[in-house]
Parts: C-alpha cells; sequence; structure tokens
C-alpha cells in the first residue's frame, strides 16, 4: 500500500499531545512495517519536523499554515485530495481529529478525545465550532476511527454516533526509549530552574480541563504540613496571576523536550489533577522515570495508570490534598507505587500502537478491494 498520513494540524511544539502521537506512530510504523509506503504531508510549519529516514518515508511539504485553521480546513478540504490523486495514494490516515471528506481511496481518522465537547475550553467559540463539524464529519465519513482508549470510544460512540465497530482502540507508548539520565545532568538542570530542594511536579497549560486552580488550591491547604515546593512544567492558566502565587511554587514557563525527563525522575510525586484525559500519557511518563503517581479518576486516567497510581476525585481540592498528602508522608506506599508504575508501563508501546494500528490500514484496504 502507499498509505498517506495528514500532519497538516501539526504545530510543533504547540499541539501537545497528538505532536507525541504522530511521533511515536511513524517511528513505529518505521520499526514493524517494512513492506508498505508512506507519504507525510506537512504544512509550512512542520516542514523540517523529523520523520523517519527510512526509505519508506516520504515528506510532501505543503504550502498552508496551520496557524490559520480556517485556511488549514479549506485546503485539507480541496486541495488535499488532488495530492491524494496525483501521488497515487491508497489510504489516507489523518491524525488530528479531522481530515478532508472526499478523498480518491478511503479514509481513516483519529480522534484522541473530545474534550473540546465533553468540557470547557480556552479555544475561541468560531474555532471551536469549525473543530466540531469537522471531525463529526470526518469520523462519520471515514471507512475506520482509530482513538487511544477505551474511555474515548465509548465517549466518540455515544456523542458521535458511530457504530463501535467502526473504532479501533490503539493505546500509546511511552515518550523515551530509554529513560536512565545521569543525576549530574539531573542536578545541573534542576539548578537552571532554581529546584534546590523536595519537590512535587505536575504538568501546566491554558486548558480548563488541565485543573491547575484546584491544584494550587489543594496544596494552599498543605502549606503548614508539607515542605515541598510545585514545579509547574510549562505555563500557568490565564485566570491564575502570577503575582499571587507563593515562594514555593515555580513555574518553568516553556521547557525543552530533553529538559522533562529530568524534570520528572528528580521529583518525589508526580500529580495529574486533570477533569477529563482521553489518556493521559503524562502518567506513563512518569511511571517510566520511577515517579510515584498522584492522578485523578477523570476520563481514561484509571485505564491507563492501572494500579500504578493514587486516585482522588479531580472537583474535591479536599479529597486531592489529602491524596498528595498521604502519599508524600508515606516512603512505603511511595516505594510500592514506583514498583507498580514500572510494572505497568510495560504494557505499553509504540510498536504495538503501530502493528494496531497496521492492522486497521490493512483491513480497511482489503475491503476496497473486494468491492
Amino acid at each position: 500500500m502507499r498509505i498517506a498520513i495528514n500532519l497538516l494540524y501539526l504545530l510543533p511544539g504547540v499541539v501537545g499531545g497528538t505532536e507525541t502521537y504522530a511521533a511515536g506512530l511513524l517511528h513505529g510504523l518505521a520499526l514493524v512495517d517494512s513492506q508498505n509506503e508512506y507519504i507525510v504531508f506537512v504544512n509550512r510549519e512542520s516542514a523540517s519536523w523529523p520523520i523517519p529516514l527510512s526509505g519508506s518515508f516520504k515528506r510532501v511539504i505543503c504550502q498552508v499554515a496551520a496557524t490559520n485553521r480556517a485556511q488549514r480546513y479549506f485546503f485539507e478540504q480541496f486541495r488535499l485530495p488532488g495530492l491524494l490523486k496525483n501521488h497515487g495514494v491508497d489510504l489516507v490516515h489523518s491524525l488530528g481529529y479531522v481530515g478532508p471528506l472526499r478523498t480518491p481511496c478511503p479514509a481513516v481518522v483519529t480522534v484522541p478525545d473530545l474534550n473540546y465537547l465533553t468540557i470547557g475550553h480556552t479555544m475561541p467559540l468560531g474555532k471551536r465550532h469549525l473543530l466540531r463539524f469537522f471531525s463529526i464529519q470526518a469520523a462519520q465519513r471515514s471507512k475506520a476511527v482509530i482513538t487511544i482508549s477505551s474511555y474515548s470510544k465509548s465517549m466518540i460512540c455515544d456523542k458521535l454516533e458511530i457504530h463501535p465497530s467502526k473504532v479501533t482502540v490503539t493505546l500509546l507508548g511511552p515518550r523515551w526509549d530509554d529513560p536512565f539520565i545521569s543525576q549530574d545532568v539531573v542536578s545541573k538542570i534542576k539548578a537552571s530552574y532554581g529546584i534546590s530542594v523536595p519537590y512535587l511536579v505536575a504538568f501546566g497549560g491554558g486548558a480548563v480541563h488541565k485543573n491547575i486552580p484546584r491544584l494550587l488550591q489543594a496544596l494552599a491547604a498543605l502549606k503548614k504540613d508539607l515542605s515541598h515546593k510545585l514545579v509547574l512544567i510549562g505555563r500557568l492558566p490565564a485566570d491564575v496571576d502570577p503575582e499571587e502565587l507563593p515562594a514555593d511554587i515555580i513555574v518553568t514557563g516553556y521547557v525543552p523536550a530533553e529538559h522533562v525527563l529530568p524534570l520528572l525522575s528528580a521529583a518525589e510525586i508526580f500529580i495529574l489533577p486533570s477533569l477529563h484525559e482521553g489518556f493521559g500519557l503524562p502518567v506513563l511518563e512518569a511511571q517510566q522515570a520511577g515517579v510515584p503517581v498522584v492522578c485523578s479518576t477523570a476520563g481514561s486516567l484509571p485505564e491507563v495508570a492501572g494500579e500504578g497510581a493514587t486516585y482522588f476525585d479531580p472537583y474535591s481540592v479536599e479529597d486531592m490534598a489529602d491524596k498528595i498528602a498521604r502519599v508524600a508522608r508515606d516512603s512505603e506506599l511511595r516505594t510500592g507505587l514506583r514498583q507498580r508504575g514500572l510494572v505497568n508501563v510495560k504494557r505499553f508501546s509504540w510498536e504495538q500502537t503501530a502493528r494496531e494500528t497496521l492492522s486497521v490500514y490493512t483491513q480497511v484496504y482489503e475491503k476496497r478491494r473486494q468491492l
């Protein structure tokens, strides 16, 4: 097969989990598939984004900007189908929620989650309506839908009215092939962010579902009982005033990808307070780094974190504070969480993600050939 990978949505360093998904899937496909040819369609912003060096992969740079969502949707609907035809594509897989609605070949779309439908979102209303329309249409018109957890599958089938037989779950993999990192490197990177004491770590971000304000409230309630600082990797939500943060909250701002593992691995606890997650990849990253996980019960998190986490109600500041304090005070509990997390993360790999995705491609292609 000649398979097109539609990455027109990709803004490197901006789109978060869907970029990690794209990188992991392409890496996995390069490892497990030597039979098929892949043409990766990228935009101007991702023209130099790394794709596998294997001869099976080719890049096509499209003259469209992902930062202009309306322009990108127009290109995707009216220009991309012609490019697919010109390149003799047998199947197209769109990795970022939406894809061309009319194609010269069978289409597959990945819908990682329905955050924009299920919870308040910082996306402007017009862009949100565009995403809603095109993602629903893409899911309904495609030959197959791929998602990243059983929880997301149930949401897609319910909210988008897609038959379960059309939706395949392909779990994600952890970020690092080898999570080992020297203590010298860890110490230098910690020092560069002004971190010198035991700390908790969480990922920031502006999205409402990240639930950062409640996390800050929970830690404020524990101020007398815990001496730990919180390192928030990323940025604060717009509704949190940085001038009002206590001194024991360290907000890193933008962090290069190579700094994430050192900052995670040196933490005493990783906290994920989300109100909704389609997968929760940071949980796997923390477990792979050997860090005890305390996370919410929302969405797919129990499915992904398994027995390697302590859970709290993300809407309850009191419960969140209680579970964080319990793990912080109990070294045996932390050791158990660390060990169970390392066992849990072995369930996941990008090679397995790629094999399951390739199986979807094959099934869709064979059905087309039988017509």
